[in-house]
């Protein structure tokens, strides 16, 4: 008697185990609404102006004009070299970013003596996947946010799609950036591929391997679907035609 409550006692936990990790699928319908298809990628802000002043030999600054921080305007002197008396100026507007020697110190041939950086004229760039590239083009719109400004978001547009060694980049303009964000800064790009107004949609995780589960007259059909635009949450389905009544089984998961 003692043995039988034992095992009954064993088996009842165990039951109730099971039981609270039974198979369940959830149904769901098809809607109608709006969708739009992104890319995303991690950019950083890049100059279009940047300015290395470099000399082919040894040489010594006599005197500089400028100082770190300053900005300058096209054509504003920056430095005197003592060994012929050439006097160099700024290309462009800028800041000066780098001005690493002192007066009279002797300077490697090829070494940075100055650096300006034109801080208006900026753009982005990101490095993106072939698959991305495939879909990207020229004057797609694009949404821009900054770590520190979650709470607005920048508007851009793609400048050009690009190779360079075996990466592929995208260059995005904004006339929307702030003053104060600067090259070398990092930026969420969010490229809008297209948008549907009214698209038939279904849940993203209904779809397995190309095929939805449907539910008809209590029998489960396997249907091979023509997939449209998709975000991260819902997807659109060119065809089968699908009902909004027609109930679509979600992957079988575990209840715990």
């Amino acid at each position: 008697m003692k043995k039988r409550y034992f095992l009954l006692l064993l088996l009842i936990p165990i039951a109730f185990i099971i039981f609270w990790k039974r198979q369940t699928q959830e149904i769901v319908h098809p809607r109608i609404g709006k969708i739009t298809e992104s890319v995303y990628a991690i950019s950083t802000v890049k100059s279009e102006w940047n300015y290395s002043l470099r000399l082919g030999v040894i040489s010594t600054v006599a005197e500089y004009y400028v100082k770190e921080g300053q900005l300058v305007k096209k054509g504003d002197k920056l430095l005197r070299i003592e060994e012929n008396g050439t006097v160099f100026s700024a290309p462009h507007e800028g800041i000066v970013t780098y001005r690493p020697f002192g007066i009279r110190e002797t300077i490697s041939p090829q070494i940075p003596i100055l650096k300006i950086v034109d801080l208006k004229n900026v753009y982005l760039e990101a490095s993106i996947e072939q698959q991305g590239a495939l879909k990207v083009s020229k004057g797609m719109n694009v949404i821009i946010s900054f770590e520190d400004f979650r709470s607005k978001l920048f508007k851009g547009k793609v400048r050009s799609v690009l190779p360079r060694d075996e990466d592929f980049l995208i260059q995005v303009d904004s006339q929307d950036l702030p003053s104060n964000i600067l090259p070398g800064m990092s930026a969420d790009l969010s490229i809008e591929i297209g948008t549907k107004e009214k698209a038939v949609l279904i849940p993203t995780k209904a779809i397995s391997n190309g095929f939805i589960v449907l539910s008809r007259e209590k029998k489960k059909e396997k249907v091979k679907v023509e997939i449209g635009i998709s975000d991260s949450a819902n997807t659109e389905i060119l065809s089968p035609a699908l009902s909004l009544n027609d109930n679509i089984l979600l992957p079988v998961k575990e209840k715990h």
